[in-house]
């Protein structure tokens, strides 16, 4: 039997109208890959539907919301695979093709610690390719400006970014482990710089796949809460990505006028 190489790491919050559907494609396209969920004290049904109907899965739920990033973290704590494909659970994976080149491209490129798929929205059985942190770096965001024209992509080898969108993405677990994790005290938003940064900074590679796409129905668990809430969630994401940024590039260049270097290896 190959070696199960992969992890299917989800953080849930009142998220019952997803996460069947996120499960049952995982079911189908990483067949035998452990599924870890970390439930963040959701008040829907989204832990009944997993005991449930999913008695397979490693279910962990917390007491609070302790937040997206120190949910990985626990998260990451209780995975051995090699890699680990972390999912929000509003995503929808359409072939098993994703799976199969992120996980031939990590085998094969040491280098990269993560890598990741374009994401999209279907409207009107229309599909559009969403802008995201993951076309934070000039060929990619030329890629996307392309397809926009062109509905056809200008590179269609995996393009190295700064850093890569949360809600979909493969990444090696020693690696996650060894750069920190992301910072905890991120409640929500800021863990894309402050991933992407880190890995950088130590070494390693992001790398976005561009002709491989997962479905992205996105900020479902934000639309839960009330508008109040989200507004103030929309303040802190602004602080919390400026910090990440602003914290990750002074790190990088502190270490090059000190002459500090870390080994990827």
């Amino acid at each position: 039997m190959d070696q199960i190489k992969s992890t299917n790491l989800i953080v849930t919050y009142n998220s019952e109208k997803e996460i069947s559907s996120l499960l049952a494609d995982l079911h189908t396209v990483n067949p035998g890959s452990p599924v870890v969920v970390i439930d963040n004290a959701s008040t829907d049904n989204t832990v009944e539907i997993i005991k449930n109907d999913y008695p397979a899965v490693q279910l962990f739920q917390n007491s609070q919301n302790l937040g997206y990033a120190r949910a990985v973290n626990f998260g990451f704590d209780l995975c051995s695979t090699p890699y680990v494909f972390l999912l929000n659970p509003d995503i929808r994976i359409p072939t098993a093709a994703v799976i199969t080149q992120m996980t031939s491209w990590l085998d094969n490129s040491p280098l990269t610690a993560a890598i990741g798929p374009q994401q999209c929205t279907v409207k009107n059985d229309t599909m559009h390719f969403n802008f995201t942190t993951s076309h934070w770096g000039f060929r990619s965001f030329i890629n996307h400006f392309y397809y926009q024209l062109r509905h056809k992509w200008l590179f269609t080898t995996p393009i190295r970014v700064p850093m890569l969108n949360a809600g979909c993405l493969m990444i090696r677990r020693t690696v996650f482990t060894r750069v920190g994790g992301i910072n905890p005290k991120y409640f929500l938003y800021g863990e894309e710089p402050d991933l992407g940064l880190k890995l950088k900074r130590y070494g390693y590679e992001c790398r976005l796949l561009p002709n491989s796409y997962v479905i992205h129905h996105r900020e479902k668990s934000l639309q839960t809460l009330s508008a109040n809430r989200r507004w103030r969630i929309r303040w802190q994401a602004i602080w919390n990505i400026s910090h990440a940024v602003l914290t990750g590039w002074g790190r990088i260049i502190s270490d090059y006028l000190t002459m500090t270097k870390f080994n990827p290896y």
